[in-house]
């Protein structure tokens, strides 16, 4: 920018200038102030405006030199390639966890005199380059059955493109076959160079069986963990490229290239990899993205001195938990500046990936509340999807990103559009209020596609079906952090819908999308709900689960139910399933007055049967109200609590019925006197003393009798 003011016979020029990073970020401003006379003034004014074209260019391609590739790894390495798929069309893979549960099989039931071909694997994309002279080896797993053993001559021939770079057959200490074990094979391989594509074909020549039955066979298995075939060769892997730093004021952004012909499955199942600066391992999350075919991971590291200074930057690569660790090491002259950095945290220019093979820590927290609103019965949602690791990440660098019309975003990124998000808030590195609010508003009617596409969330097993929802409600938490870094942050679905009563649902079924590269870790899952005294969730079930715990009950004031778990894998099936209603019979509080009016009944009906009998035994019996109770209270439903209920009265009644009759009391205590009538009027008097003579008043009419004998 250039400003000109004029006076008297001198000219006042500002010239602003600002130097940008490669990414359009201002790293220094800086001010000239030029006095010139007015002779000088014209020549002067068209240099600097030829400067003011020049210099941003200069200084652009000065920040934005090309970084150069340091391929720091690796020669050929030795590798176990896991055998998976059929016979037929059989691959190779370096990723144990792409092992199916179940095995693969080739199965030889009759004796073989001439070559028959067991199976055939490939690799189909290796990594070209030279491989040096070694032997290679082969396992795989067999049994025999229904035969004491069984001799094979068997061969291995393995190609590279259309040359055959080794062969090898059953050694006669291994040809012979018995129960179940482990057939080897060692070839030789002379140094050569790889090309697409390694294949390995297992041919039977000639299988004999010794004593056998009539269904005696061989099985050569493999495809599974219990019965993992392997061939363990030496050959290039992969690529290792340390890109120079890329530097912003006080962060220094250390990016690793891993190029490999296994493309993302390589950051997605390999077993770990490490950054190390001066000899100390780099913490925090990097930021992983895709380069092509190839993966880059940028770490940051905040400990620089300031100014120049040189660092040696280390690799260490695991492809596999008992393969070789890939290294390497190179050192870069850096420059820092004490002006502070951007976010702590590199922002990539390219989308960020999902996931870096491990998943991501997911927190599912709902609440569900059943009430009787306008003569319908209303179920109302809250759903808190806490999102952490690299998922939050790419969340927050998408949020940052609505309406950008760069055409390599995901279709689930592109699909939002600008909205009232402007240039200057839209790849700002921060999360301004106004992308918060049209990420909300939008994802109302996105929602679906984003949890699944981009979140592998099915919305409508954890939410509900949208189509039937009444109102639903959107909101973003950040968790107090607004910037586009490795943060929390949660999304909350607000929901309420009208129901069907009695119509059977499910509240919420497994949710998680399956992906090859897992997206999530495995997470928690909290789940509550409610009813009022007049509505009930009504045999509420759980199905097809091992990992979670479910418990419902019954209180006069509503039911209550409860789903957890914790370190859920994310393949876990369940279902939970309700019927939702209204009816008295299933209702808390008709139900418990029903119960409680049932239990007063028959209880008074059998103190009334057993008024001439022994009570004890029915007094012992009351504990039964206890069973009745605990039914109640756990939600059994209602034909279960009315059988308990006739149970326990049909028992009481019963005992009242056999109690033993109880003697008069009154009649146990009287003492039983004689009497003598009235000589004057005839009423029967008692006799109470021994004495004689015994003189006492007539009950009757008040004379005096005496008696003397």
């Amino acid at each position: 920018m250039i400003i000109h003011f004029r006076s008297f016979n001198y000219s006042i020029i500002l010239t602003d200038w600002l130097l940008f990073n490669r990414w359009g970020y201002v790293l220094c401003p800086f001010r000239w102030v030029l006095v010139v006379s007015m002779s000088q003034r014209p020549f002067l004014i068209l240099t600097l405006f030829l400067c003011s074209l020049i210099a941003p260019l200069t200084i652009s391609l000065t920040f934005s030199a090309s970084a150069e590739d340091v391929v720091v790894c690796c020669d050929s390495e030795t590798v176990e390639l896991h055998l998976l798929g059929s016979s037929s069309a059989g691959s190779l893979t370096p990723f144990a966890q792409k092992l199916a549960d179940v095995s693969q099989t080739a199965t030889i039931a009759n004796a073989v005199t001439s070559e028959e071909e067991v199976g055939v694997w490939t690799l189909e994309s290796v990594w070209t380059g030279a491989y040096p002279t070694d032997v290679w080896e082969l396992s795989i797993p067999y049994e025999v059955s229904n035969a004491g053993g069984a001799q094979i001559n068997a061969s291995v021939t393995i190609t590279a493109g259309s040359t055959t770079i080794g062969e090898a057959f059953t050694s006669p200490g291994s040809s012979f076959l018995t129960g179940t074990g482990t057939l080897e094979f060692d070839i030789d391989v002379e140094q050569g160079v790889l090309s697409n594509p390694i294949k390995v074909e297992l041919t039977a020549r000639t299988v004999i069986f010794s004593v056998p039955a009539g269904d005696a066979k061989l099985e050569l298995k493999w495809g599974s963990s219990d019965d993992d075939a392997t061939l363990t060769a030496t050959i290039p892997l992969l690529e290792l490229k340390l890109l120079d730093p890329e530097i912003e004021g006080s962060d220094v952004y250390l990016p690793l290239i891993i190029d490999s012909p296994w493309g993302m499955d390589t950051l997605a199942h390999s077993e770990s990899v490490v950054m190390k600066v001066n000899g100390i391992v780099l913490g925090g999350d990097p930021i992983e993205t895709r380069v092509g075919d190839a993966v880059r991971i940028t770490w940051t590291w905040n400990d620089a001195s300031g100014g120049i200074e040189s660092i040696n930057v280390e690799v260490i690569f695991n492809l596999q938990t008992t393969g070789p660790t890939l290294s390497g090491s190179t050192t870069f002259e850096i420059e820092t500046f004490d002006t502070g950095g951007g976010t702590g945290s590199y922002y990539p220019p390219d989308e960020p990936l999902r996931t870096n093979g491990d998943g991501s820590p997911l927190h599912i927290t709902a609440s569900a509340e059943l009430e009787k609103a306008n003569g319908k019965l209303k179920l109302s949602r809250v759903t808190h999807i806490e999102v952490d690791g690299e998922m939050a990440f790419w969340m927050r660098w998408g949020m940052d990103h609505i309406g950008d019309d760069n055409p390599e975003l995901s279709p689930v990124l592109s699909h939002f559009n600008a909205g009232a998000v402007g240039d200057a808030e839209r790849v700002s590195r921060f999360i301004e209020p106004v992308e918060i609010d049209e990420f909300e508003r939008q994802l109302s009617n996105l929602a679906t596609v984003y949890l699944a596409s981009g979140m592998a969330i099915d919305a409508e097993d954890l939410l509900g079906t949208f189509k039937n929802f009444e109102t639903i409600g959107i909101e973003l938490d950040l968790h107090g952090q607004d910037a586009v870094v490795n943060h929390p942050l949660t999304l909350t679905f607000t929901t309420t819908e009208y129901l069907e009563d009695g119509a059977r649902i499910d509240l919420i079924r497994s949710f998680i999308v399956v992906q090859p590269a897992p997206i999530w870790d495995d997470y928690k899952l909290e789940l509550s709900g409610k009813t009022t005294a007049l509505t009930s969730f009504s045999v509420a079930t759980l199905r097809e689960s091992n990992d979670l715990t479910f418990t419902h009950s019954r209180l006069p004031w509503g039911e209550v139910l409860s789903l957890e778990g914790k370190n859920i894998p994310q393949d876990e099936d369940f279902t939970l399933s309700i019927n939702p209603t209204s009816s008295p019979v299933h209702s808390p509080a008709s139900l418990f007055v029903l119960v409680v009016t049932a239990f007063i009944a028959g209880w008074w009906i059998a103190i009334r049967m057993t008024a001439k009998r022994h009570r004890r035994w029915l007094y012992g019996e009351s504990v039964l109200i206890l069973v009745v109770a605990a039914i109640h209270y756990f939600a059994f439903p209602p034909v279960f609590v009315a059988g308990s209920i006739v149970a326990v009265i049909v028992i009481w009644w019963f005992t009242a019925i056999i109690s033993p009759r109880r003697l008069n009391i009154a009649e146990m205590d009287e003492i039983i006197v004689p009497t003598i009538p009235c000589p004057a009027c005839s009423t029967d008097n008692p006799v109470e003393s021994d004495e004689r003579p015994y003189r006492f008043p007539c009950t009757g009419c008040g004379r005096v009798i005496k008696l003397v004998a």
